[in-house]
């Protein structure tokens, strides 16, 4: 259990944690501490937010569309589709959203050149306008959402953020792409070893060898789970950077620790 004299004052997910520990002290509810108050912070987050754009008569919604478009740059316009997309909405969602947004004219919809079944979304010019009016009211409110953290904080907490969406995201480039391997993320890693009856230990899996690779030379084989690089424990892609001269890397196969060194072609490294 967590010390809230260690971490700050208590929060609410403190008193959650206590009572697991007192009902069920066998259970591990560690991940509770971080699953549940990234919840809660966001709903905190979104409740702000949204006063902030009710201030302009927008939903979140509202915005994220608006954003998108004015960040693609001059001139502010993308298929729908793609916009769909950028947005991770449904094809009825999107034209709803869009209907709205045209009849207070900041965007509008035009025929796609490119496909004639398709429709172009551009920012009108009050469109953009609206978008200069609530960018800075939204930036102020989002700094002041994170007060409590001092300026080393937030860049602490950015970093481990953007360690774990990576992990989910899985993508870009990475040593291991040089090396020839195609590899999943911890987490996933963890599940698929768990279904096979394995011990439950984080890692990259790969999933995958290219013939004649620098992985495939150095013996590297598809499930091999990768838990270590030089000496330290891996668990994303970012850490395995790529380095001139030979990389060692620790291997589960199974059960069984492997260490293999692979050395990259110079056009690689």
């Amino acid at each position: 259990m967590e010390n809230p004299q260690v971490s700050g004052a208590a929060d609410s997910v403190d008193a959650i944690l206590a009572q697991w520990h007192t009902e069920q002290p066998s259970l591990s509810v560690a991940p509770v501490g971080i699953v549940a108050r990234l919840g809660r912070v966001r709903t905190h987050l979104d409740i702000a937010l949204a006063e902030v754009f009710a201030g302009y008569d927008l939903t979140p919604a509202d915005f994220q569309a608006l954003v998108t478009l004015r960040r693609i740059g001059a001139p502010y316009q993308m298929g729908q589709a793609e916009l769909m997309r950028a947005l991770g909405l449904t094809s009825g969602t999107i034209s709803l959203r869009l209907a709205r947004l045209e009849r207070r004219d900041i965007v509008v919809r035009e025929p796609d050149p490119q496909d004639k079944r398709g429709a172009t979304v551009r920012l009108t010019t009050q469109g953009l306008e609206l978008f200069e009016r609530i960018a800075p009211a939204h930036l102020r409110g989002e700094e002041r959402m994170l007060s409590a953290l001092t300026s080393e904080e937030q860049d602490q907490l950015a970093a481990l953020l953007r360690k774990l969406l990576a992990s989910y995201e899985h993508t870009g480039p990475t040593a291991a792409q040089a090396w020839g391997m195609t590899l999943e993320p911890a987490h996933v890693a963890r599940r698929q070893r768990a279904v096979v009856g394995l011990s439950d230990r984080p890692g990259l899996l790969v999933a995958g060898v290219r013939p004649g690779s620098p992985a495939y030379l150095a013996g590297v084989q598809p499930g091999d789970l990768i838990t270590g690089w030089g000496g330290r424990p891996v668990r994303t892609p970012a850490d395995l950077s790529a380095a001139p001269g030979p990389v060692p890397l620790t291997l589960l196969r199974g059960e069984t620790t492997i260490r293999e060194s692979i050395q990259l072609p110079p056009e690689s490294a």
